[in-house]
C-alpha cells in the first residue's frame, strides 16, 4: 500500500511509504516549504488513475455483513465519510520528528529547526549573515476559549515552562554539557566585532594609563620642586651672606656666575621658561657692568670679567629656537621681527640677536685675541643651530670698527671649516674684497681675509701678504694666513712647521700655533710647540710676555684633549692669580663632559684659606665639580650633603646650583 495525498498548502501531490504515516515533513515545493503532517495510509482503488493524478474520490473500506449496508444517496455518503474522519484516531507526531520553520529577520533566509530548540537562540545558516536570533515557539492550532484556559487572552504575555536545559539567574554553576545542549555552543561560534573589543579594551586601559600618567607627573613634579628649591637656596644664601665676605671687585663677578647658572637652569627644565632665564641673564649683565665700574688697576679683575662675559654670551644662544618653539612660548626668535608692523598690545618683541648684542657690548674693550676665540666659538654653535646669518653679524656686534675686516675673515673661515659649501662665507669673501680694494684694511693686518680668498677661490683679489718661501723669514700676517690655508687643506704637520718657524715674534707664533691646536685632530704636537715657544722666547727677557687670551685658549684646548700636564704648564704662564684660578676652573669645565664617567675630586678645585682671597674662578670650579658629579650619580641627597660642608655663603651656593643643574641634565 502507499500513502497518496496533496500538500494542504500548495496542492503538490505526494505518494509515500506506509511507514512514514504520522510523521511531519517540509513541503518539497521551493515556493512553499511549509511543514505538513503525513496522513494514515488509505486504500487507493486501481481505477484511481496514475500515481500523480489528483485524488478525485476514495472508496470506503468494505463493510462487514453484520453491519448496516452503506447508504446509497450522495448526502448519506458524505455524512458517513465525515463521521469516519471524526471517529478516526489522530496520529500524534513525535516531538523529535517535528520541525519549526524559521525566517531570518535580517536577511529573510528560510530554514527549519527541530521542535526541541523552540524559544532558544540559533545562528542564521546564511554564510553572509550568521546573525543570532530566537527560534519561534509554535502555537497550538486548536481554537481555545481564553476564559477556559489559565493562559488568559491571546495577546497576554506568554509564560513558558522553564526547560530543564536552560540556566537562569538562580543557577550558580553551568556544566559544559548543559551549555552545549542548551545552544550556548552555537552562540560561541559568533565572533565578537572588533569595534566592541576595542571599546572594552579602552574601558580597561584608559583608566590605568591615566592613573600611571598621574603618578609619573606627580613624581616628576616632586623632583622638579626639589631641584627648584636647590636653585632658590643657592641664590638666597648668596644674597644674604655671600657677597659680604668677598672683595668689592669679586662680589659682582660671583653674583654674575650664579645668575648665569640660574638662567641656564630655567632653559633646561622640561618646559623651558625663557622669560625667567632672560631675567637672570639681564641681572648677570648688570653685575658685570657693576664690576667694571669698580675695577681699578691695582686690583684689576678685567680678565675674569671678560671670561664670565664670554660664558654669558654662549648661554644666551640657548634662548633661540624654531618657529614652533617660539609659537609655544618656550624660545625666542633669532632675529628681530618685522618692525614695519605695529606691535600688538602686550606683544613681546624679544630676539636673541638683540640680547646677544647687549652682552657682547661688554666685551668691546677686550683684546682682539680673546674676541676672536669667542667669535669662533659662537660661530660654531650658531652654524650647528642653523643660524649662519646671526654669525655673520658677530664682527659688527663684538668688534670695534678697525677690527671688523679681520673679524669677518675669522668668522667666515670658521664657517668654511664647519661647512665647506657655506654660501654665507663666500658672500663675506666678496664683501671683504670690496672693502679691502678701498683700503679699509690698511691700518691693521687682515691675514684671515687672505686665507679666506685663497680657500674659497675668490677671483681678482689683492695680494695682501706674500706666500712664505722655504728657509726665508716669514712675517706674522703671512704666518697666520698660510697656516690657516694649510690647515683647511688638511696638512696639519706643514701648518705647524710654518707656525713655529723662526725668526718671529712670540705673539705671532702663539697665535698661529693656537690655530693649529684648535683645528687639528691631534692638538698634542701644537701644544708642545706652544710650551717650547714660550720657554724659548721668554727666557731671560722680562719684556716678552705672551698674550693671556691666547695662553688661556691653549690651556682650554689642552684640558679638553685630556692633556692635564700641558694645561697646568700653560696656566703658569698667565700673569695674575685671578686669571690662573679661572683657567684651572675652566680646564675642569672642559673635562666635565657627559663622556667623562670619572668623578672629580675636590682637590681639582682647591680653595684658599682666606675668603678674601677667593676669586671668581674658585666659584666657577666648584660649580662645575658639583654639576659633573651629580650628573654622574643622580643622587641628590649624597651630592647635597657633600656641598653642605663647603664654605657657607661664598662657594656653597654654587655647589647647590651645580647639583640642581646636574640633576636636570641627568
Amino acid at each position: 500500500m502507499a500513502i497518496a495525498f496533496n500538500c494542504p498548502h500548495c496542492g503538490v501531490v505526494y505518494r509515500l511509504k506506509d511507514e512514514l504515516a504520522g510523521k511531519r515533513a517540509t513541503c518539497k515545493n521551493a515556493d512553499c516549504r511549509k511543514v505538513i503532517a503525513i496522513p494514515q495510509p488509505m486504500t487507493v482503488p486501481p481505477s484511481a488513475g496514475p500515481p500523480d493524478a489528483p485524488l478525485a474520490a476514495v472508496s470506503p473500506p468494505p463493510v462487514a455483513k453484520d453491519r448496516t449496508p452503506p447508504p446509497r444517496t450522495v448526502a448519506d455518503i458524505e455524512a458517513a465519510a465525515l463521521a469516519a474522519l471524526a471517529d478516526a484516531p489522530k496520529a500524534e507526531a513525535k516531538p523529535g520528528d517535528q520541525v519549526i520553520p524559521v525566517v531570518c529577520r535580517y536577511c529573510d533566509h528560510q530554514w527549519t529547526e527541530p521542535l526541541a530548540k523552540a524559544g532558544k537562540n540559533a545562528l542564521c545558516p546564511n554564510p553572509d549573515c550568521r546573525q543570532v536570533q530566537k527560534v519561534p515557539v509554535p502555537k497550538d492550532a486548536t481554537p481555545q476559549n481564553w476564559r477556559e484556559t489559565p493562559k488568559g487572552p491571546s495577546l497576554a504575555k506568554e509564560n513558558f515552562e522553564k526547560p530543564k536545559d536552560v540556566v537562569d539567574a538562580e543557577a550558580r554553576v553551568v556544566s559544559k554539557k548543559a551549555w552545549e545542549e542548551g545552544g550556548g555552543a552555537e552562540q560561541d561560534l559568533e565572533p565578537i566585532p572588533l569595534t566592541r573589543r576595542v571599546v572594552f579594551a579602552l574601558l580597561v586601559i584608559v583608566p590605568v594609563v591615566a592613573l600611571l600618567v598621574g603618578v609619573v607627573s606627580w613624581w616628576n613634579g616632586r623632583k622638579d620642586d626639589k631641584q627648584h628649591r636647590l636653585m632658590l637656596d643657592a641664590t638666597e644664601e648668596f644674597a644674604k651672606s655671600g657677597s659680604g665676605e668677598l672683595t668689592p671687585a669679586q662680589a659682582p663677578l660671583f653674583g654674575a656666575i650664579l645668575e648665569i647658572a640660574a638662567g641656564e637652569y630655567e632653559m633646561k627644565q622640561a618646559t623651558a621658561a625663557p622669560d625667567r632665564a632672560l631675567g637672570h641673564f639681564a641681572k648677570a649683565r648688570d653685575a658685570l657692568r657693576h664690576a667694571a665700574a669698580k675695577d681699578d688697576k691695582k686690583g684689576s679683575a678685567a680678565g675674569e670679567r671678560y671670561a664670565i662675559a664670554c660664558e654669558l654670551a654662549a648661554a644666551t644662544l640657548q634662548l633661540g629656537g624654531t618657529d614652533q618653539e617660539v609659537k609655544d612660548g618656550i624660545r625666542y626668535r633669532w632675529v628681530p621681527a618685522d618692525t614695519a608692523r605695529k606691535a600688538l598690545p602686550n606683544e613681546k618683541r624679544i630676539d636673541v640677536h638683540t640680547e646677544l648684542q647687549r652682552t657682547l657690548d661688554l666685551l668691546r674693550p677686550a683684546d682682539f685675541d680673546l674676541k676672536a676665540a669667542l667669535a669662533r666659538r659662537l660661530t660654531a654653535d650658531l652654524v650647528a643651530r642653523g643660524q649662519p646669518g646671526v654669525a655673520a653679524d658677530l664682527p659688527i656686534l663684538l668688534f670695534n670698527p678697525p677690527e671688523q675686516a679681520e673679524a669677518k675673515g675669522v668668522v667666515a673661515l670658521e664657517m668654511i671649516r664647519r661647512d665647506r659649501g657655506s654660501e654665507t662665507a663666500r658672500r663675506i669673501a666678496g664683501e671683504l674684497k670690496t672693502l679691502l680694494d678701498r683700503g679699509v684694511g690698511d691700518r691693521i693686518p687682515v691675514p684671515s681675509a687672505q686665507a679666506l680668498w685663497q680657500t674659497v677661490g675668490t677671483e681678482k683679489t689683492p695680494t695682501l701678504y706674500p706666500a712664505p718661501r722655504p728657509g726665508q723669514p716669514v712675517g706674522d700676517p703671512s704666518r697666520y694666513a698660510f697656516t690657516a690655508v694649510l690647515l683647511l687643506q688638511d696638512k696639519p704637520a706643514e701648518a705647524l712647521d710654518l707656525a713655529r718657524r723662526l725668526p718671529g715674534t712670540l705673539p705671532g707664533q702663539l697665535r698661529a700655533i693656537a690655530l693649529c691646536a684648535e683645528w687639528s685632530a691631534d692638538p698634542g704636537p701644537a701644544l708642545d710647540a706652544a710650551v717650547a715657544a714660550v720657554n724659548i722666547q721668554t727666557k731671560g727677557k722680562k719684556d716678552v710676555v705672551p698674550s693671556p687670551s691666547v695662553v688661556l685658549r691653549l690651556a682650554q684646548i689642552a684640558a679638553a684633549a685630556g692633556r692635564a700636564e700641558q694645561a697646568k704648564e700653560l696656566i703658569t704662564f698667565l700673569p695674575d692669580d685671578g686669571l690662573k684660578a679661572w683657567a684651572r676652573a675652566d680646564a675642569l669645565r672642559q673635562t666635565a663632559t657627559p663622556q667623562n664617567t670619572a668623578r672629580v675630586d675636590e682637590i681639582a678645585a682647591e680653595l684658599p684659606d682666606d675668603p678674601k682671597k677667593f676669586r671668581a674662578g674658585h666659584a666657577w670650579g666648584r660649580f662645575w665639580l658639583a654639576r659633573h658629579n651629580t650628573r654622574l650619580s643622580g643622587d641628590r641627597s649624597k651630592e647635597t650633603k657633600a656641598v653642605t660642608a663647603w664654605a657657607a655663603g661664598t662657594v656653597r651656593p654654587f655647589g647647590f646650583a651645580g647639583v640642581a643643574l646636574g640633576l636636570r641634565e641627568r
